[in-house]
């Protein structure tokens, strides 16, 4: 499973439980909770600025030269990358990056959908690793 193709999450999500996961969700949920990774946010510095979740790297997508690519692989120290941003598209194309390289990645969507999992699933915060 490389990546997430699940819709933008609608507003009511706040208030979801997590018994109302949505499957595509879920399956984010699970991979985090069974790969522990490390969390990359590709988002501007911002947009981090507004709506972040604390004890994430971010190097925005714009910034992912050869140079990130391995301060991000460093900072993981050989764990795989959940990487996110606002809609998909910059973790898709992130995504795509680190695979080229060989690298252990997942395409975790969106903050909000991260937001959310981390919110009614104390696993998944714990196996990210993230305050």
């Amino acid at each position: 499973l490389k990546e997430c193709l699940c819709p933008c999450l609608s507003p009511d999500m706040s208030t979801m439980t997590a018994d109302e996961m949505p499957q595509e969700v879920k399956a984010i949920k699970d991979w985090i909770v069974a790969n522990k990774p490390f969390m990359l946010d590709v988002r501007s510095a911002g947009e981090v600025a507004s709506n972040n979740i604390p004890g994430v790297l971010n190097i925005s997508i714009q910034e992912l030269n050869a140079g990130a690519l391995a301060k991000a692989k460093e900072a993981a120290n050989g764990k795989p990358l959940g990487i996110y941003c606002a809609s998909g598209g910059r973790s898709r194309m992130a995504v795509d990056l680190f695979s080229q390289q060989n690298y252990p990645c997942f395409n975790c969507h969106t903050v909000d959908t991260i937001k959310y999992i981390f919110r009614v699933s104390p696993d998944a915060k714990q196996a990210a690793g993230v305050a």
